[in-house]
This record gives C-alpha cells, sequence and structure tokens, in this order.
C-alpha cells in the first residue's frame, strides 16, 4: 500500500497509523479502517505483488489461501484457487446433517448459508440464487442478494454484508452514531416464503471507454449450475439487486477505482470507474534535472507514456539523498518509475570552495559567506517603500527563521502579528536597500511572505522575549546554487555550545558610528556560559530576559549584534557544514525609550536557542506541503 504520513481518525474518534488503513486487520475498535468505504478509494493502491480483499485492503501475497483469515472479510480464504490447497472437494460427496453443500461439493454449517459472510470457497453460499428466496425477520438487515444480518450492524463501518450493501453510502448517509447497541442472536432466515418479485433492477450499463466489464461468475449460473463461459451480456439489460460488475481496462490504461461494482438495493450501480491512461508523473522538480526519450527521440518530461526513459540530475544546491544511487530510469508498464527515482535534497551549510573568510572586524564579509542569510523588510501598503526591519535565515527553499520581535506590532496592550503580506524577503544581498540599484541581478533573489508561524504562547517584550523565534514561509521557492542554499539544522545534537568555542552572525546592526550599515556586516562571537551571562545581567537588570530557550554569545567591549542585526541566525562550523544554533533576540543591555528598545553594543547579547524549538520547526519542514495538518495560532 502507497505510504501516508498522516494519521487515520476512527469513525469512533481514536487515531491510528495511516498505514494501518486497510491492511486487512482491524486497527479501530469500531472496525471503521476495514471498510468497502476506506478501501475502496482511489489513493489505496495495492503493490504489483500484494492481494486485494474484496473489500479493497491490500495484504501479502504471499498469505492467500494459507489457512488463517488474513482479510478482515476471509476473501483471502475463499478463493478458486485455495480449493486445491485447503481440500480435495472429490471427498465431499455428500454433507451431513445440518449442513449446507457448496456448488463445489464443500460442506459448511447450515447457519452459515446466506449470513452475510462468506464460508464457501466458491462463494456459493452467499448468492442471489441461493439467498434471494429467504425471509429475514424484521429486527434483522436484508441485504441486497438476500442474506440476513443483525439489524445493528447496518452502517455501523463495517462491512457485514457480503456485498457491501449493509454500507451503502445512500442508506448510511443520515445514519448517526448509536449509543448503544441491542444485540440480538442471529437467527437462521426461513425459506419457506419467497419474497414477491419487485420492480428494482439495475440496467447494465455502457461499456468504459477504453475498457470492458463482465459479471461476476459467482452470481452468474446456468441451468445446471455450471460458470458462464464469458459471464457477458448486452447493455441495457436487467440485472437484480446484488449483482456485481467487474470492471476491466484495456492495454495501456488503468482503473482509476476498485474494478467491483454492485447494484445496490435502489437499483443503482456503486462507484463505477473509468478507464485511464497508464502514464508517469513527471520527474522535473526545483531540485532535480530530467532528460527524457522515447522511441530513440527526446520528448518533454510531462506525464510520460510507459516505455520512455529519463536522465536525472540534482540541480547545483542539491545533492542525492542518502541510498538513491540510479540516476538512469523508465517508466513501466503499471504507470510506475522504476528504478525508484532518485532524490535530490538541499545542500546545506556549504560555504563555495573557492571562498576565502574576512578578517574578524574587518570590512564586509564577501556574500559567499553567508548564503543562507536574508533580508527582512516591512512595507504598510502596496505603494509604501519596503523598510528593512530584521535579518533572516534561509532553512528551506521556501522557509526561513527569524525572531518573533521582528514580525509582530508590539505598540498595544497585547502584542499582535503583523498580516503576512506586508513582508518581503530578499537574499544574496550585500546592500540594505531592498531596491538598491548596487544589487547583482544574477544573485538576488526576492520574494514576497505568504504565511508567518510562530509560537502561540509569544508575549514579546512582557514575555521577556521567551520563544522569540518565528518561520516565514514565502509565496515562490528559492532557486539554490552554489551562492543561495539554506543552512544546516542540528536536529541530531552534533555540536554542543560550550566555552571558547566561536559562531558567526551577519546583518545590517550598527557601526562603530552608531548608523545603520548600508552594506551587510560579520562578526564572530564567543559562546558565554551561563553564569558569566547571569553575572553580567546583574549589572542591567535584565536578568528576567535569560529565559530557558536562550544563550550568551558575544563581547562586551563594544563589538556586539545591535538594531538591525536582529533576527539573523548564529552559526557554528563542524566538519565543514555551517549549523544554525540560535537567532539574535535582545541585548543584556536593553532598554525601553519613548517605547523603543535601545540596545547596548558594550553588553552579551541573548540568541534564542535553535535546539529549544527543533521538533516545532521540523513540524513545519514535514507538513509545509499539507498546511491543514499544521496547528495554527487563534487570530
Amino acid at each position: 500500500m502507497s505510504y501516508r504520513t498522516e494519521k487515520f481518525q476512527c469513525k469512533n474518534g481514536d487515531c491510528i497509523k495511516s498505514e494501518l488503513l486497510c491492511d486487512g486487520s482491524a486497527d479501530c475498535k469500531d472496525k471503521s479502517d476495514e471498510t468497502v468505504v476506506e478501501c475502496t478509494k482511489p489513493e489505496i493502491i495495492c503493490q504489483r505483488l500484494a492481494f486485494r480483499c474484496s473489500y479493497g485492503a491490500c495484504i501479502d501475497g504471499d498469505k492467500t489461501c494459507n489457512g488463517e483469515q488474513d482479510c478482515i472479510d476471509n476473501s483471502d480464504e475463499t478463493l478458486p484457487t485455495c480449493r486445491s490447497v485447503s481440500f480435495n472437494t472429490s471427498s465431499f460427496n455428500s454433507c451431513g446433517k445440518n449442513q449446507f453443500k457448496c456448488d463445489d461439493g464443500q460442506c459448511i454449517a447450515e447457519s452459515g448459508l446466506c449470513d452475510g459472510k462468506i464460508d464457501c470457497i466458491d462463494n456459493s453460499d452467499e448468492t442471489i440464487f441461493k439467498c434471494s428466496t429467504i425471509t429475514c425477520p424484521q429486527y434483522l438487515f436484508r441485504c441486497t442478494y438476500g442474506a440476513c444480518i443483525d439489524g445493528d450492524l447496518k452502517c455501523n463501518g463495517v462491512t457485514n454484508c457480503a456485498d457491501g450493501s449493509d454500507e451503502d453510502p445512500k442508506i448510511c448517509r443520515n445514519t448517526s452514531e448509536k449509543s448503544s447497541t441491542t444485540i440480538r442472536p442471529t437467527i437462521r432466515p426461513s425459506t419457506s416464503s419467497p419474497i414477491t418479485p419487485g420492480s428494482i433492477s439495475c440496467t447494465a450499463p455502457p461499456k468504459p471507454e477504453n475498457g470492458y466489464w463482465k459479471l461476476d461468475q459467482s452470481y452468474w449460473r446456468n441451468g445446471k449450475d455450471k460458470i458462464c463461459d464469458n459471464c457477458d451480456v448486452p447493455q441495457g439489460t436487467k440485472l437484480a439487486p446484488g449483482q456485481e460488475l467487474i470492471y476491466g481496462c484495456n492495454s495501456g490504461y488503468k482503473l482509476t477505482s476498485s474494478a467491483s461494482v454492485f447494484c445496490n438495493s435502489q437499483g443503482q450501480w456503486i462507484n463505477i470507474p473509468e478507464c485511464k491512461e497508464i502514464r508517469c508523473k513527471g520527474l522535473i522538480s526545483s531540485s532535480r534535472s530530467v532528460e527524457c526519450m522515447h522511441n530513440g527521440k527526446y520528448v518533454p518530461c510531462s506525464d510520460v507514456v510507459p516505455g520512455t526513459t529519463a536522465k536525472l540530475k540534482c540541480r547545483d544546491g542539491y545533492h542525492i539523498e542518502k541510498g538513491s544511487t540510479l540516476f538512469d530510469v523508465r517508466c513501466n508498464e503499471t504507470g510506475g518509475w522504476f528504478p525508484e527515482p532518485i532524490q535530490c535534497v538541499p545542500a546545506c551549510g556549504i560555504q563555495p570552495l573557492n571562498f576565502v573568510p574576512a578578517i574578524v572586524n574587518g570590512t564586509r564579509p564577501d556574500v559567499f559567506e553567508f548564503p543562507w542569510h536574508a533580508s527582512l523588510y516591512r512595507a504598510m501598503n502596496s505603494t509604501a517603500p519596503k523598510e528593512f526591519i530584521c535579518g533572516a535565515t534561509i532553512i528551506h527553499e521556501r522557509l526561513l527563521v527569524t525572531a518573533a520581535h521582528c514580525v509582530f506590532d508590539e505598540s498595544g496592550i497585547t502584542p499582535k502579528v503583523y498580516d503576512a503580506s506586508k513582508f518581503h524577503i530578499a537574499a544574496g544581498n550585500i546592500f540594505r536597500n531592498y531596491d538598491s540599484p548596487l544589487h547583482e541581478d544574477t544573485v538576488v533573489q526576492k520574494a514576497q511572505v505568504k504565511h508567518i508561524y510562530y509560537i502561540c504562547e509569544y508575549n514579546g517584550y512582557k514575555g521577556n522575549y521567551a520563544d522569540d523565534i518565528a518561520v516565514l514561509e514565502i509565496k515562490d521557492t528559492f532557486n539554490f546554487s552554489s551562492i543561495l542554499l539554506p543552512v544546516c539544522l542540528d536536529d541530531y545534537g552534533w555540536i554542543s555550545l560550550e566555552d571558547g568555542l566561536f559562531g558567526k552572525v551577519a546583518g545590517f546592526g550598527r557601526t562603530a558610528f552608531g548608523i545603520s550599515s548600508l552594506i551587510i556586516q560579520k562578526i564572530e562571537v564567543p559562546f558565554i556560559p551561563f553564569e558569566r551571562c547571569k553575572t553580567l545581567s546583574s549589572t542591567y537588570d535584565t536578568r528576567h530576559f535569560i529565559t530557558t530557550d536562550k544563550f550568551c554569545a558575544g563581547y562586551t567591549n563594544g563589538s556586539a549584534v545591535c538594531e538591525g542585526d536582529s533576527g539573523g541566525g548564529l552559526v557554528f562550523n563542524n566538519s565543514g557544514l555551517w549549523y544554525l544554533k540560535g537567532i539574535v533576540s535582545v541585548g543584556l543591555g536593553t532598554k525601553q525609550e519613548g517605547g523603543n528598545l535601545v540596545c547596548d553594543n558594550y553588553a552579551y547579547s541573548l540568541y534564542t536557542k535553535i535546539s529549544s524549538h527543533m521538533s516545532w520547526i521540523q513540524n513545519i519542514i514535514f507538513k509545509i506541503d499539507k498546511p491543514s495538518l499544521l496547528n495554527r495560532c487563534p487570530s
């Protein structure tokens, strides 16, 4: 079955892992994970060697006819091929008292006839021919082919009729969950009073375009109890409720949903599939380039026909994910690529080989030194100029990390996040102004912010800048290259911050003359242990800013990060790669003057620890393509 990352919610509200859905075994207490409604959806795709249960679930193909019930409806043990495995039919010439003889000679308990569950290997105990003449007591439910089941089992999310008619969406649409269930013993239906033939029937539908259908053999027998040769009937033929059509497609086409289609009790066919041309999905992406050939000619690499070959290559700024090795793949006859195409993931934290580091406290750094650094701007309306606000760090082709205080309005009683559409990003720029004519057009990339993710408990200055972190999602993806790529995230905790360890940060903070720099600056700063940080904080009465998600770094000689550096990323080197460990948050010498925060660049700076929020960041990265699964803060 195809892999799905999200969880499945059972009908009773419980949640199970998505890979347990439609696997043949009931994992929901109410068995709602193994129903014809869930398991015949198009996204439930069985692997090539798997067996598909009659209600749609997928099990290991080697588990059929093994004497054990692996499908919840036992359909893996009722196949015609199971006859030679499970018993010799010639030994069943007669059946004992209170037994029913199946059409192939097998004997089952008489109570198993027309009870909704298939007991005969040839399915003959649950057919319209055997069950249509029986009468069900009032408190039992009659399946469309005539079987009787407990009335309380109707619309309970589990298939109890062999044809699934007890879970027909049309009869279950307005059924609510029962708070209690009365269990009555299922009584052997009477055969003494045949039902009055009604006028409800299904008309044999037109054959699908590029496909066909046939009647299911178990329902279609001639007078001598011999299974029909081709089970074909003309279009327009009237067929009784309970009859099943088996759909198939011509060569080069595949079904869009389950092959089995039933005539329900309202005279309608349920879930008729279509035949769709088999094609393999295109492989071109922002991370991977592709060349495709078919019959010796180059062809476009969008959805391609079987037989097409593709040569794959990771784009600049990406590398092959561990485990991927093969660059040449082929579109096979089932619409899949074989072998599995390479996966290209962003290279992170790499500086170009020809980069020469700038001297500490020297001139501006080369753009190559911080290929993950970006600048955040705010425009209060569509005509207003884009004002530089903060730094940001690229962590994904659509995501950046910055400080929460950069995107919040704290002028009121309660901090409020600004509308995301007011913010813009420039990456690869060494000049501060958004529209600077000095930008290198081949290097600088710009984007508009689409959404802002932040910790719901963030409360700005009043909350001592705890949880001072935000993730920005942009509308268009970055095109990564050797001079623009994401920083690495230390999700395995490889780097331990210790006294004397140096990191570096870039920004447009104040220069030695007290004005904001027009050209990007960088500073290398040492990590400061907690006790030394706490001692200095007493001088400024700012101990309360050292929250559990903060650490200290910097100097007390005037070389400190300050306004304009906020939101920038403090990175540390490990084995040649640069990892994001902190976000510039607030200085120990910070104070409010006239409603504005003023930084003292003779004090240590506090950084928001990335490690304290790693699981939150990773959750956003993993679910960015499914935003409905992400938790949003109340507005």
